[in-house]
């Protein structure tokens, strides 16, 4: 079984997505004010939780995923020293993907610029 991390899930659908395809993800929301979504995550069986990159490590084993899944997480990955990159890192295995996709609205708000 292959072993997935998708950040920024809001209701985890891509982690449903892939589980129904025998890819076990955890979903990860990147702010406390998802804390319903990730609610409705787990009652729909989805493996989910609330978890900030901030100072501290996710509670995760290095090289721990197959796949990290970001795709408009909204968590600016030059902040506190790029330390989403540095999670990044750390988790993935060696040959696994990192996947970053940025809808270009983003670029139409202004606290998103730099990302």
């Amino acid at each position: 079984m292959r072993v997935a991390l998708d950040v920024g899930c809001v209701v985890a659908s891509f982690g449903a997505y892939l589980f129904s395809r025998n890819v076990l993800t955890m979903s990860v929301a990147p702010k406390d004010v998802n804390e319903n979504q990730i609610q409705f995550a787990l009652e729909r069986g989805v493996p989910a939780m609330v978890a900030t990159f901030a100072t501290r490590s996710l509670l995760y084993p290095s090289q721990a995923f197959d796949l990290i899944h970001c795709s408009r997480c909204r968590v600016n990955s030059t902040r506190d020293d790029g330390i989403l990159q540095l999670e990044v890192n750390r988790l993935l295995r060696a040959g696994g993907y990192f996947s970053w996709a940025a809808q270009p609205v983003y670029k139409h708000e202004p606290l998103l610029e730099e990302v």
